[in-house]
Protein backbone atom coordinates (compact mmCIF):
# COMPACT_ATOMS: atom_id res chain seq x y z
CA UNK A 1 0.00 0.00 0.00
CA UNK A 2 1.23 3.53 -0.78
CA UNK A 3 1.03 4.59 2.85
CA UNK A 4 3.44 1.82 3.90
CA UNK A 5 6.01 2.63 1.22
CA UNK A 6 6.05 6.33 2.13
CA UNK A 7 8.68 6.10 4.96
CA UNK A 8 11.25 5.01 2.37
CA UNK A 9 10.89 8.21 0.36
CA UNK A 10 12.72 10.65 2.71
CA UNK A 11 15.90 8.57 2.68
CA UNK A 12 18.74 10.79 1.42
CA UNK A 13 22.37 11.51 2.16
CA UNK A 14 21.40 14.29 4.61
CA UNK A 15 21.20 12.24 7.84
CA UNK A 16 24.74 10.86 7.37
CA UNK A 17 26.62 14.08 8.21
CA UNK A 18 24.48 14.37 11.35
CA UNK A 19 25.47 10.85 12.42
CA UNK A 20 29.09 11.67 11.80
CA UNK A 21 28.75 14.81 13.90
CA UNK A 22 27.15 12.86 16.77
CA UNK A 23 29.85 10.17 16.68
CA UNK A 24 32.63 12.74 16.46
CA UNK A 25 31.11 14.66 19.37
CA UNK A 26 30.97 11.49 21.44
CA UNK A 27 34.66 10.81 20.90
CA UNK A 28 35.54 14.45 21.54
CA UNK A 29 33.67 14.40 24.86
CA UNK A 30 35.33 11.12 25.81
CA UNK A 31 38.74 12.55 25.02
CA UNK A 32 37.94 15.65 27.10
CA UNK A 33 36.90 13.53 30.06
CA UNK A 34 40.03 11.39 29.77
CA UNK A 35 42.24 14.47 29.60
CA UNK A 36 40.60 15.93 32.70
CA UNK A 37 40.89 12.61 34.51
CA UNK A 38 44.57 12.54 33.63
CA UNK A 39 44.99 16.06 35.03
CA UNK A 40 43.14 15.11 38.22
CA UNK A 41 45.22 11.96 38.59
CA UNK A 42 48.44 13.91 38.05
CA UNK A 43 47.40 16.47 40.66
CA UNK A 44 46.41 13.70 43.07
CA UNK A 45 49.75 11.98 42.53
CA UNK A 46 51.58 15.25 43.12
CA UNK A 47 49.73 15.85 46.40
CA UNK A 48 50.54 12.34 47.58
CA UNK A 49 54.19 12.75 46.56
CA UNK A 50 54.50 16.15 48.22
CA UNK A 51 53.12 14.94 51.51
CA UNK A 52 54.82 11.57 51.54
CA UNK A 53 58.26 12.99 50.70
CA UNK A 54 58.26 16.13 52.77
CA UNK A 55 55.25 16.96 54.95
CA UNK A 56 54.91 13.74 56.91
CA UNK A 57 57.74 12.40 58.99
CA UNK A 58 57.80 9.24 61.09
CA UNK A 59 59.19 9.46 64.58
CA UNK A 60 61.29 7.20 66.74
CA UNK A 61 62.36 3.80 65.41
CA UNK A 62 62.32 4.14 61.62
CA UNK A 63 62.59 0.38 61.14
CA UNK A 64 59.09 0.01 62.54
CA UNK A 65 57.44 2.31 59.95
CA UNK A 66 54.54 0.80 58.01
CA UNK A 67 52.57 2.24 55.12
CA UNK A 68 48.87 2.19 55.77
CA UNK A 69 46.09 3.78 53.69
CA UNK A 70 43.86 6.21 55.46
CA UNK A 71 40.11 5.70 55.69
CA UNK A 72 37.47 6.47 53.12
CA UNK A 73 36.85 10.05 54.28
CA UNK A 74 39.65 11.34 52.10
CA UNK A 75 39.30 9.14 49.03
CA UNK A 76 39.66 12.12 46.71
CA UNK A 77 43.29 12.72 47.59
CA UNK A 78 44.07 9.15 48.74
CA UNK A 79 46.94 10.24 50.94
CA UNK A 80 49.11 7.63 52.59
CA UNK A 81 50.53 8.11 56.04
CA UNK A 82 53.78 6.55 57.18
CA UNK A 83 52.27 4.85 60.19
CA UNK A 84 54.30 4.49 63.36
CA UNK A 85 53.67 1.88 66.02
CA UNK A 86 53.44 4.17 69.05
CA UNK A 87 54.08 1.37 71.55
CA UNK A 88 57.34 0.28 69.93
CA UNK A 89 58.79 3.45 68.45
CA UNK A 90 57.55 6.24 70.70
CA UNK A 91 56.94 4.57 74.02
CA UNK A 92 59.24 7.04 75.77
CA UNK A 93 57.71 10.16 74.20
CA UNK A 94 54.88 11.79 76.13
CA UNK A 95 55.42 15.46 75.22
CA UNK A 96 54.10 16.81 71.92
CA UNK A 97 54.49 20.41 70.81
CA UNK A 98 52.45 22.19 68.15
CA UNK A 99 54.18 25.17 66.59
CA UNK A 100 53.00 27.62 63.97
CA UNK A 101 52.69 31.31 63.31
CA UNK A 102 49.39 33.10 63.81
CA UNK A 103 46.58 32.46 61.31
CA UNK A 104 47.85 29.07 60.15
CA UNK A 105 45.06 26.96 61.75
CA UNK A 106 47.40 26.25 64.65
CA UNK A 107 44.52 25.94 67.13
CA UNK A 108 42.87 23.31 64.94
CA UNK A 109 46.08 21.25 64.95
CA UNK A 110 46.65 21.75 68.67
CA UNK A 111 43.12 20.63 69.50
CA UNK A 112 43.25 17.55 67.25
CA UNK A 113 46.68 16.48 68.51
CA UNK A 114 45.51 16.89 72.11
CA UNK A 115 42.35 14.82 71.67
CA UNK A 116 44.15 12.13 69.66
CA UNK A 117 46.89 11.86 72.31
CA UNK A 118 44.22 11.50 74.99
CA UNK A 119 42.53 8.70 73.04
CA UNK A 120 45.91 7.06 72.39
CA UNK A 121 46.58 7.05 76.13
CA UNK A 122 43.16 5.51 76.78
CA UNK A 123 44.01 2.73 74.34
CA UNK A 124 47.66 2.11 75.17
CA UNK A 125 48.33 3.58 78.62
CA UNK A 126 44.91 3.97 80.29
CA UNK A 127 46.41 4.80 83.68
CA UNK A 128 47.84 8.01 82.18
CA UNK A 129 44.87 9.11 80.07
CA UNK A 130 43.16 11.29 82.66
CA UNK A 131 46.45 13.02 83.45
CA UNK A 132 46.84 14.30 79.86
CA UNK A 133 47.45 18.05 79.84
CA UNK A 134 47.12 20.44 76.89
CA UNK A 135 48.19 24.05 77.31
CA UNK A 136 49.46 27.20 75.61
CA UNK A 137 52.97 28.44 76.35
CA UNK A 138 53.53 32.13 75.70
CA UNK A 139 56.82 33.93 75.36
CA UNK A 140 59.18 33.84 78.31
CA UNK A 141 60.74 31.03 80.28
CA UNK A 142 59.21 27.73 79.30
CA UNK A 143 58.16 25.46 82.13
CA UNK A 144 57.08 21.92 81.32
CA UNK A 145 55.14 19.42 83.40
CA UNK A 146 56.99 16.24 84.23
CA UNK A 147 57.51 13.83 81.35
CA UNK A 148 55.52 11.32 83.37
CA UNK A 149 52.47 13.36 82.35
CA UNK A 150 51.25 13.09 78.72
CA UNK A 151 51.09 16.61 77.35
CA UNK A 152 50.59 18.80 74.30
CA UNK A 153 52.01 22.30 74.36
CA UNK A 154 51.05 24.97 71.83
CA UNK A 155 53.55 27.72 71.08
CA UNK A 156 54.12 30.51 68.57
CA UNK A 157 57.69 31.05 69.80
CA UNK A 158 60.14 29.29 67.49
CA UNK A 159 63.23 30.55 69.35
CA UNK A 160 62.28 29.01 72.66
CA UNK A 161 61.34 25.70 71.09
CA UNK A 162 64.68 25.34 69.33
CA UNK A 163 66.74 26.56 72.30
CA UNK A 164 65.13 24.35 74.94
CA UNK A 165 67.50 21.72 76.29
CA UNK A 166 66.74 18.10 75.40
CA UNK A 167 63.63 19.10 73.45
CA UNK A 168 64.65 17.05 70.43
CA UNK A 169 65.08 13.86 72.40
CA UNK A 170 61.99 14.21 74.56
CA UNK A 171 59.35 15.81 72.35
CA UNK A 172 57.69 15.54 68.97
CA UNK A 173 56.98 18.82 67.19
CA UNK A 174 53.96 19.27 64.90
CA UNK A 175 54.00 22.22 62.51
CA UNK A 176 51.46 24.53 60.90
CA UNK A 177 52.38 26.79 57.99
CA UNK A 178 50.76 28.83 55.24
CA UNK A 179 52.32 26.96 52.32
CA UNK A 180 53.91 23.59 51.63
CA UNK A 181 57.24 25.27 50.96
CA UNK A 182 57.11 27.16 54.26
CA UNK A 183 56.18 23.95 56.09
CA UNK A 184 59.06 22.05 54.52
CA UNK A 185 61.50 24.80 55.50
CA UNK A 186 60.29 24.81 59.10
CA UNK A 187 60.49 21.02 59.30
CA UNK A 188 64.05 21.06 58.01
CA UNK A 189 65.03 23.83 60.43
CA UNK A 190 63.59 21.95 63.39
CA UNK A 191 65.27 18.72 62.33
CA UNK A 192 68.53 20.66 62.07
CA UNK A 193 68.19 21.54 65.75
CA UNK A 194 67.75 17.85 66.55
CA UNK A 195 63.98 17.88 66.98
CA UNK A 196 61.70 15.00 66.01
CA UNK A 197 59.12 16.36 63.55
CA UNK A 198 55.65 14.81 63.50
CA UNK A 199 53.18 16.06 60.89
CA UNK A 200 53.20 19.34 59.00
CA UNK A 201 49.79 20.91 58.38
CA UNK A 202 49.90 23.67 55.77
CA UNK A 203 46.99 25.77 54.56
CA UNK A 204 47.46 24.68 50.94
CA UNK A 205 46.99 21.01 51.79
CA UNK A 206 44.26 21.85 54.29
CA UNK A 207 42.29 23.49 51.46
CA UNK A 208 42.68 20.30 49.41
CA UNK A 209 41.81 17.61 51.96
CA UNK A 210 39.89 19.73 54.49
CA UNK A 211 39.92 19.26 58.26
CA UNK A 212 38.60 15.69 57.92
CA UNK A 213 41.66 14.75 55.88
CA UNK A 214 44.09 15.97 58.53
CA UNK A 215 41.95 14.52 61.30
CA UNK A 216 42.32 11.19 59.58
CA UNK A 217 46.10 11.63 59.45
CA UNK A 218 46.36 12.55 63.14
CA UNK A 219 44.18 9.59 64.11
CA UNK A 220 46.47 7.26 62.19
CA UNK A 221 49.61 8.93 63.53
CA UNK A 222 48.43 8.23 67.07
CA UNK A 223 47.45 4.68 66.14
CA UNK A 224 43.77 5.08 66.97
CA UNK A 225 41.30 2.33 66.19
CA UNK A 226 39.07 3.07 63.20
CA UNK A 227 35.95 3.14 65.36
CA UNK A 228 37.12 6.51 66.75
CA UNK A 229 36.99 8.20 63.34
CA UNK A 230 33.20 8.76 63.11
CA UNK A 231 33.26 10.11 66.68
CA UNK A 232 36.11 12.48 65.85
CA UNK A 233 34.45 13.63 62.63
CA UNK A 234 31.22 14.47 64.45
CA UNK A 235 33.12 16.24 67.22
CA UNK A 236 35.23 18.41 64.93
CA UNK A 237 32.47 19.22 62.47
CA UNK A 238 30.62 20.88 65.34
CA UNK A 239 33.73 22.30 67.02
CA UNK A 240 34.73 23.90 63.73
CA UNK A 241 31.45 25.81 63.60
CA UNK A 242 31.85 26.98 67.19
CA UNK A 243 35.45 27.97 66.54
CA UNK A 244 34.38 30.26 63.68
CA UNK A 245 31.03 31.54 64.97
CA UNK A 246 31.51 31.74 68.73
CA UNK A 247 33.88 33.00 71.37
CA UNK A 248 36.90 35.19 71.85
CA UNK A 249 38.64 34.15 68.62
CA UNK A 250 35.63 33.97 66.28
CA UNK A 251 35.89 34.94 62.63
CA UNK A 252 36.61 38.65 62.22
CA UNK A 253 33.93 38.71 59.51
CA UNK A 254 31.31 37.33 61.89
CA UNK A 255 32.39 39.71 64.66
CA UNK A 256 32.10 42.61 62.22
CA UNK A 257 28.69 41.39 61.09
CA UNK A 258 27.56 41.31 64.72
CA UNK A 259 28.97 44.75 65.39
CA UNK A 260 30.77 46.90 62.76
CA UNK A 261 32.30 48.96 65.57
CA UNK A 262 34.65 46.07 66.38
CA UNK A 263 36.73 46.65 63.24
CA UNK A 264 38.29 49.69 61.67
CA UNK A 265 37.91 48.10 58.23
CA UNK A 266 34.74 47.24 56.36
CA UNK A 267 34.47 43.46 56.02
CA UNK A 268 32.25 41.12 54.07
CA UNK A 269 29.61 39.24 56.08
CA UNK A 270 30.41 35.69 57.11
CA UNK A 271 29.01 33.09 54.67
CA UNK A 272 27.13 30.94 57.20
CA UNK A 273 27.42 32.03 60.85
CA UNK A 274 24.31 34.18 60.64
CA UNK A 275 22.18 31.23 59.56
CA UNK A 276 23.20 28.95 62.44
CA UNK A 277 21.21 28.28 65.59
CA UNK A 278 24.40 28.60 67.60
CA UNK A 279 22.85 27.33 70.84
CA UNK A 280 21.69 24.18 69.04
CA UNK A 281 25.21 23.66 67.66
CA UNK A 282 26.72 24.18 71.11
CA UNK A 283 24.33 21.67 72.72
CA UNK A 284 24.96 19.13 69.95
CA UNK A 285 28.71 19.52 70.48
CA UNK A 286 28.31 18.96 74.22
CA UNK A 287 26.41 15.78 73.42
CA UNK A 288 29.16 14.19 71.29
CA UNK A 289 30.87 11.04 72.53
CA UNK A 290 34.30 12.68 72.53
CA UNK A 291 33.06 15.64 74.58
CA UNK A 292 31.56 13.31 77.17
CA UNK A 293 34.73 11.20 77.32
CA UNK A 294 36.89 14.25 78.02
CA UNK A 295 34.48 16.26 80.15
CA UNK A 296 35.26 14.23 83.26
CA UNK A 297 38.99 14.97 83.06
CA UNK A 298 39.46 18.42 84.53
CA UNK A 299 42.96 18.85 83.11
CA UNK A 300 41.50 18.79 79.58
CA UNK A 301 38.38 20.84 80.19
CA UNK A 302 39.57 23.84 78.19
CA UNK A 303 40.17 21.79 75.06
CA UNK A 304 36.38 21.50 74.76
CA UNK A 305 35.96 25.22 74.13
CA UNK A 306 36.27 27.18 70.87
CA UNK A 307 39.48 28.71 72.26
CA UNK A 308 41.41 28.10 75.48
CA UNK A 309 40.43 31.58 76.71
CA UNK A 310 36.70 30.94 76.32
CA UNK A 311 34.53 30.11 79.30
CA UNK A 312 33.07 26.63 79.74
CA UNK A 313 30.19 25.77 77.42
CA UNK A 314 26.78 25.49 79.01
CA UNK A 315 24.42 25.41 76.04
CA UNK A 316 24.04 29.19 75.92
CA UNK A 317 27.60 30.48 76.15
CA UNK A 318 27.90 31.18 72.42
CA UNK A 319 24.69 33.17 72.12
CA UNK A 320 25.62 35.08 75.29
CA UNK A 321 29.04 35.93 73.88
CA UNK A 322 27.59 36.95 70.52
CA UNK A 323 25.13 39.24 72.29
CA UNK A 324 28.02 40.79 74.24
CA UNK A 325 29.82 41.49 70.95
CA UNK A 326 26.69 43.29 69.73
CA UNK A 327 26.11 45.33 72.87
CA UNK A 328 29.56 45.69 74.48
CA UNK A 329 31.88 45.88 71.45
CA UNK A 330 33.94 42.85 72.50
CA UNK A 331 37.02 42.60 70.29
CA UNK A 332 39.42 39.74 69.52
CA UNK A 333 40.43 37.77 72.65
CA UNK A 334 38.17 39.83 74.95
CA UNK A 335 36.31 37.68 77.46
CA UNK A 336 32.78 38.10 78.69
CA UNK A 337 33.89 39.28 82.10
CA UNK A 338 36.40 41.77 80.72
CA UNK A 339 33.88 44.59 80.26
Amino acid sequence: MPSRSRPLAPLSPRPWPLCIIVIASFFAISAYININNDVDNQMETKIVKDIMTSNIRPLGNFSEVQEKPISNITQKTKLLLEQVDMDKSANNITRFITYGTLRTASTLQFNMVCVCLFLNMKEHKPSLANATKCYFQGKGNFSYPSLDQPQVMKSHDFKHITNTNKLGAESVVFITARTKAEGNKLANNLKGFGNIVGLTQDLETLSEIKADGFLDLYAHFFDLHSHYLPMLQEHYTLWGKLRVCCGVQMSKHWRYELNPATSSNKLEPHPYCGSLDIDAVEKAFMNTTIFKMIDDTSSLGRILRPALKDEALDGRYCSSYNEAVRTKDLKFDQQLNSV
